[in-house]
């Protein structure tokens, strides 16, 4: 009972439709009841709560002024019908009008304050990115997606290396316009679909829909240079290490996935040793059927490092290739 209840009062928790629909039967309802029952009960207070329950929870607007329409006239023919005076027949019809347009009022107002509450709740301060909440909802509508349509998604993880020592060197204030610089590089290179957050500290994390493993690598090797250049010109010796994972199948949750990227993040990061002025770029990948080894095969030249790295089978030895 108190989660149907939660659920009704909360936006977008419950189905607008279901709202919309619940709502109408019961000011029919509500107009029967009045015109049963005469004069003796006048029940006409009863049309703010499904009016109420309409604008908080549907974003069409004309679905709110149809209710409301709705039961104005229920109202005006439930005065008619009790064959009271005109003028008592008006004053009454427009203190019930002033009602309805007042709770409406203030529903949607409440609906507004929450998006903003939601919103806020779901983005992180200093990036104006998406923080972790925001980034583990998206990822999770994705994850949805997959299991229903099919389909392939990318997860990118970003770390800055050398941000203690920036942090260390030039104070937390050169820190915070290292992060927002890197969020602002983000935003303006990679695509409308994608989905960027900020999981906490120097690490980001992209969703990329319908991308495939060769056309996340290309993007991560554009992307890590964009940033090593933009971090250059701002005066920031801070590189980064960037790990990601393609997920053909759907994974079995948020941080399965995630950890799959961190992991390939991390052993980006161990490449550092003599490179720290090159991108580092490391790919976990899915390992193939049994009957095809595993293979590990690292490629290196003078602009990027790239790890292609496979969990091999037991009893598989796998093969290396330069």
């Amino acid at each position: 009972m108190r989660s149907w209840v939660h659920n009704s009062v909360t936006p977008r928790l419950a189905p607008p439709m279901t709202i919309f629909v619940t709502s109408i039967l019961a000011m029919v309802t509500i107009f029967g009841v009045d015109l049963a029952d005469g004069s003796q009960i006048w029940s006409q207070v009863l049309y703010v709560f499904p009016l109420y329950f309409i604008a908080l929870s549907c974003e069409r607007f004309r679905w709110v002024v149809f209710a409301v329409l709705l039961s104005a006239v229920f109202q005006l023919l439930t005065f008619l019908w009790y064959e009271i005076s005109a003028l008592s027949v008006i004053a009454n019809w427009i203190i019930a009008l002033a009602a309805s347009v007042m709770t409406v009022g203030l529903a949607r107002v409440a609906r507004s304050r929450f998006a903003e509450a939601e919103t806020d709740a779901a983005t992180d301060v200093l990036t104006g990115l998406c923080n972790r909440r925001g980034f583990e909802s998206v990822a999770a509508r994705e994850i949805i997606r997959q299991k229903r349509y099919g389909g392939v998604f990318s997860l990118v993880v970003i770390d800055l290396d050398r941000f203690k020592s920036l942090n260390d060197s030039k104070g937390h204030a050169a820190g915070d316009r290292a992060l927002r610089l890197l969020g602002f590089v983000l935003r303006r290179n990679l695509r409308q679909t994608d989905s960027i957050a900020r999981l906490g500290g120097d690490e980001f994390v992209i969703v990329m829909p319908n991308t495939q493993a060769a056309d996340c690598a290309a993007l991560c090797r554009q992307l890590s240079a964009t940033i090593g250049n933009q971090m250059d010109a701002a005066g920031f010796a801070v590189t980064a290490s960037i790990g990601y994972t393609t997920c053909e199948t759907p994974p079995s949750s948020v941080a399965a996935a995630l950890q799959e990227a961190d992991d390939a993040m991390y052993a980006a990061k161990a490449m550092s040793s003599g490179l720290a002025s090159q991108s580092r770029i490391a790919a976990f990948q899915i390992p193939p059927p049994p009957e095809k080894p595993p293979v590990l095969g690292i490629h290196s030249d003078a602009e990027d490092v790239l790890m292609a790295r496979q969990k091999p089978s037991p009893g598989i030895t796998g093969q290396v290739g330069a």
